[in-house]
């Protein structure tokens, strides 16, 4: 029994010293065979080349001169009276940054919406909230522009970087109905119709009757208007020319014929007309005009339209004088004397004087 439990020790004593041995700094393992190469990357992109394409100044010069012509960077001057009653002057962001303007009118309003931010509101004077303090907050590059969601332009398409990018847009009047523009899904979100065109009973009329200042997508979309029956067919939404094979990229932003159109002046550019139009697009859809001159007649003989402040008067008046005042107001507004929409517009004209006559 001694001599056995002598052998144990001495196998442990071994045991130790080798496991000491293991642990050694100087022990070195002895490495087996190489493994098999590993499969080759993909490529990557010249990040300086691509990113240059549009990150350069001589892509960025032409836009900022381009956009120093546009409404959006000079902005539409407006009357007002200040708390005294004088009559001043004011850009259209120094006085728009009240709930209900900030989504358009302010740069931070329209970020604000886009991240699904309530809008900010508060109490304020007259002339705005401080949540979104007066001032020049007018539509800039960043208003628009934020980062881009790839940069993997060849598979996924080069989203230019749009806060919007190329999501539908719910409209504000009827949220479920969205329009699909792509790219021009971001002048989509400001203009459109604000409120809908009136349905039954008198209507009492007021300076802001209409839909707003902006329904250029709605008249394109062929939707908004007050249908009233006539003997001229509405045609569908969506089936313009202009709606179906252009949009307001392709004809506001174009290649400029002078320096002062296309690009971002967001001055519609000839060049863009010359694909579908080869003698020249008309600066007026046929007859519009006149049909124009004959509706705001109308609308003056039924009390709803003052010819001489060039506004809708207070009064109160039969539905139909209220939705033909709509229309006026609609394509008047629209500002392309009909040509977003030649034939949705002539029917709202064609239907209007007819409901009045």
């Amino acid at each position: 029994m001694k001599t056995v439990k002598q052998i144990m020790l001495v196998v442990l004593g071994l045991l130790f010293f080798a496991l000491q041995g293991c642990s050694h700094d100087d022990y070195i393992p002895v490495p087996g065979p190489a493994g098999a190469d590993g499969t080759n990357g993909t490529n990557g992109i010249n990040g300086t080349t691509e990113c240059a394409t549009c990150h350069s100044k001589a892509h960025t010069d032409p836009v900022n001169i381009s956009y120093a012509l546009s409404v959006h960077a000079i902005e539409t001057l407006h009357e007002t009276t200040n708390a005294s009653g004088a009559t001043i002057t004011l850009k259209t962001s120094e006085y728009t940054n009240r709930t209900g303007c900030t989504q358009c009118h302010t740069s931070q309003g329209y970020i604000d919406k886009l991240n699904g931010d309530v809008q900010k509101t508060g109490t304020g004077t007259a002339l705005g909230f401080p949540a979104y303090p007066g001032g020049k907050q007018a539509i800039s590059c960043t208003t628009c522009h934020n980062k881009h969601s790839s940069f993997d332009f060849k598979n996924d398409g080069n989203d230019y970087a749009l806060r919007q990018g190329f999501t539908p847009v719910a409209l504000d009047t009827d949220p479920t109905y969205k329009m699909d523009m792509g790219t021009s899904n971001t002048c989509v979100n400001c203009h459109q119709s604000r409120s809908l065109p009136p349905t039954s009973g008198d209507v009492k009329l007021s300076s802001r009757f209409g839909p707003h200042h902006g329904p250029q997508s709605s008249l394109l979309e062929g939707i908004q208007g007050a249908l009233i029956v006539g003997t001229t067919p509405y045609p569908a939404p969506k089936s313009a020319k202009h709606r179906s094979g252009a949009s307001c990229v392709t004809c506001h932003m174009g290649k400029t014929s002078d320096g002062k159109n296309g690009a971002h002046t967001w001055h519609p550019t000839p060049n863009a007309c010359t694909t579908c139009h080869t003698g020249g697009a008309p600066a007026a859809v046929a007859g519009f005009a006149a049909d124009m001159a004959t509706l705001q007649g109308l609308l003056v003989a039924k009390g709803a339209y003052n010819a001489t402040t060039k506004a809708f008067t207070t009064n109160t008046v039969p539905i139909k004088v209220a939705q033909a005042a709509w229309n006026y107001a609609m394509l008047l507004e629209d500002r392309s004397n009909g040509v977003h929409n030649p034939t949705y517009a002539k029917a709202l004209l064609k239907n209007s004087i007819e409901a009045l006559q």
